[in-house]
């Protein structure tokens, strides 16, 4: 039988990756191998990073990991905000970091850097100890987020492209919820707006009159769930705008621990989103819903990402994503009315998403 070493370096040889002077790409593959092959429980996490590298990076390379033999039935996943819609076709037991530690704790002891190459972190010990003895677990091994950020390192170092992802990782449609709670006053068929301030959208006041001139552009064409919240549990702010004719304002942090899958929900039962390029534009072709976001400074984002979404949504929902420079929306004014009066590419390529084909 192949040892875990073997059969890394014979992944890495087939994907043609240029390993590190140190062999990080081969050793952090070889952990996570021998992770899933130990037998046991497999606590998968705690991940405590953005939204966009959780959906395009982490969920596929677990995604890659079952397809090496990780069962879902071993698989305990550990995030935050009720992220485990996300994993439902990878693990069947989910714990959430915001029932361990309160959203001030979260955001206090996670400020900073966000990718998580160290695994001993104190934090995350903690969470994984705490998730541990919430389900009475038994010591076993660890599938930590540092494992995937040292694999790709070559694409944050720029020694490899978004090929060496596309190596060690499954992208599929997400599965849907299985219902949506709507606000009592949101009409069924509605278009979600999710506008926050980044690096790639910094808040001045040239972006926050075109978020509110797109609002109201949309909302003429049909209803809009604005979801924007005071509560920050990390560096983005959301824009705050009123409700109005056409535009329902949810905050979706009433509950901290069930943000994000309230905002799931929401955006996965609407027609469509428009918002801030970043991860939220990603979860919405994940649900087979167009996804339509806007940035302002393209030096505030990595190029590769965006390549990245770009050949993966080619894939799972043709035509259903684009991201450009807000400078640049006039160009996209004549298509706005018609995707926001009915899906962009019609039911068949929701319903192709759905099943995964």
């Amino acid at each position: 039988m192949s040892s875990a070493r073997d059969v890394a370096l014979e992944a890495l040889r087939r994907a043609n990756v240029q390993e590190s002077s140190d062999g990080v790409e081969q050793k952090a593959l070889q952990r996570a191998l021998e992770a899933i092959h130990a037998g046991g429980d497999v606590v998968v996490g705690p991940w405590t990073g953005e939204v966009g590298f959780e959906l395009m990076y982490w969920i596929p390379f677990l995604g890659w990991l079952a397809g090496q033999g990780l069962s879902g039935e071993r698989v305990v996943v550990v995030s935050r905000g009720g992220a485990g819609l996300w994993y439902r076709h990878l693990a069947s037991r989910y714990v959430d970091i915001l029932d361990l530690i309160s959203p001030d704790e979260f955001r206090e002891r996670t400020a900073g850097k966000k990718k998580q190459y160290d695994h001993r972190r104190d934090l995350d010990v903690e969470l994984v100890e705490k998730a541990r003895a919430r389900l009475g677990l038994d010591d076993g091994p660890v599938v930590h987020p540092s494992l995937m950020f040292r694999l790709f390192s070559g694409l944050w170092r720029g020694r490899a492209g978004v090929d060496l992802v596309e190596s060690f990782a499954s992208f599929r449609p997400l599965t849907r919820p299985a219902s949506s709670e709507r606000p009592p006053a949101l009409p069924a068929d509605y278009v979600v707006a999710k506008f926050y301030f980044s690096k790639a959208f910094p808040d001045n006041s040239a972006n926050r009159a075109f978020v509110a001139d797109m609002v109201r552009t949309v909302s003429r064409q049909a209803p809009v769930a604005l979801l924007s919240t005071s509560v920050r549990l990390d560096e983005h702010q959301d824009y705050q705008g009123p409700s109005s004719s056409g535009v329902y304002v949810v905050n979706a942090h009433e509950r901290p621990e069930q943000n994000l899958a309230r905002q799931s929900e929401l955006i996965a039962g609407g027609r469509g989103f428009v918002g801030t390029y970043g991860g939220f534009s990603y979860l919405a072709p994940f649900y087979g819903v167009p996804s339509l976001s806007f940035f302002s400074r393209r030096f505030g984002f990595e190029a590769h990402h965006l390549d990245l979404a770009h050949r993966v949504f080619d894939r799972l929902m043709p035509g259903g994503f684009l991201a450009i420079d807000r400078r640049a929306a006039a160009l996209v004014d004549p298509a706005v009315s018609r995707w926001s009066a009915r899906p962009l590419a019609g039911d068949e390529t929701r319903e192709q998403a759905e099943v995964g084909t």
